[in-house]
């Protein structure tokens, strides 16, 4: 058993440590986006052997956030109707007609391909990210984990439904990895969480358990790192090979994710969103989901297709930042007497 001035000693510890992380994620984020480009470029093979593992870097960052989830919250979200239809008016309406109109007026002229890449990438909703991202900046991570799969649930049927509409192709989206990422990002990390959380409490009692949550953030960042350097590594060569293209890329998504980010805080502002709602919904529409976009675009169309989702990390990772930098005037702009959305 702990005793009490452990318990000091471990907090002081965790609250200078989480402290730094949280200063200096932007530089950690930064410094893990150069290594990966210059490591997957000149070992692209070798990176190749760490693809199929890409599954444990993203139960360390999402587990840990699971620890402090309360199941009974979940029971809340999921009768929370306006909560579900504001994700799917937000990820399968606003987002791929905001891509295409986007995709037309800057990305189609310079090659066909880029554009059905471009609109697939707006297309394709949130990741597991959106769960690690709405936990760092204090949101509803509930919220995140209903938008999460209800986004990834919709989009096996919504994702060819307006590829057909916007750009003219069917695609057949494969159902089983679609269900392997709801067991990857949501279940299991959920029942680990979840066991974790009882096995704690039973051993060192609620009181200190509560004193050694603020640990759980930090160690998911551990796993945000290396996921972010194992997605940029990966995509590292087609990036770097293609710098002609990549220009008019970055000036595509660079309009496409804030404006997303700003329609999401506005939406959310007007439906009297709270603010643990409002950074899930913002994540929600942002943090798309790059592994599944390049996969349909590989099996699909390949060639260039891919390019859209290999480059987008380096832009939507800092706008994550961004938005975690930004979180206290978002709560500022939402209401403080709205309790739910």
């Amino acid at each position: 058993m702990l005793l009490n001035s452990e318990i000091k000693e471990i907090k002081s510890k965790i609250t200078r440590f989480s402290e730094l992380n949280k200063k200096f994620l932007p530089i950690f984020i930064l410094i893990c986006i150069i290594l990966g480009l210059i490591f997957g470029y000149y070992f692209s093979y070798s990176i190749k052997f760490v693809k199929p593992y890409v599954s444990i870097p993203l139960f360390i960052m999402l587990y840990p956030m699971m620890i402090n989830l309360k199941i009974e919250k979940i029971k809340d979200s999921l009768k929370n109707l306006k909560l579900m239809i504001s994700a799917i008016i937000l990820n399968f309406i606003i987002s791929p007609l905001l891509g295409d109109l986007i995709g037309t007026y800057f990305i189609k002229n310079l090659d066909m391909m880029l554009y059905v890449g471009f609109v697939l990438k707006s297309t394709v909703p949130c990741s597991g990210m959106v769960i690690a991202w709405t936990g760092f900046a204090k949101g509803k991570v509930e919220s995140a984990l209903i938008i999460v799969s209800l986004s990834l649930i919709l989009s096996i049927f919504l994702i060819p439904f307006w590829m057909v509409i916007l750009v003219g192709i069917y695609i057949q989206i494969d159902i089983l990895m679609m269900l392997q990422k709801l067991l990857l990002i949501i279940l299991l990390p959920i029942i680990a969480g979840y066991l974790t959380r009882l096995a704690l409490i039973k051993l060192i009692k609620i009181e200190k358990f509560k004193k050694i949550q603020p640990i759980f953030p930090t160690i998911s960042s551990f796993g945000m790192y290396m996921i972010v350097f194992i997605s940029i590594s990966l995509e590292s060569t087609t990036i770097l090979l293609n710098l002609d293209y990549i220009l008019m890329i970055s000036l595509g998504i660079i309009i496409l994710y804030p404006s997303l980010a700003i329609i999401g805080i506005i939406y959310s502002k007007f439906t009297n969103c709270c603010y643990e709602d409002t950074i899930a919904l913002t994540y929600g529409i942002t943090a798309k989901n790059h592994s599944i976009t390049i996969a349909i675009a590989l099996t699909t169309f390949g060639g260039l297709t891919v390019l859209p989702a290999a480059f987008a990390p380096i832009i939507q990772i800092p706008l994550m930042i961004l938005i975690l930098k930004l979180s206290s005037k978002i709560e500022k702009i939402c209401s403080p007497n709205e309790k739910t959305i």
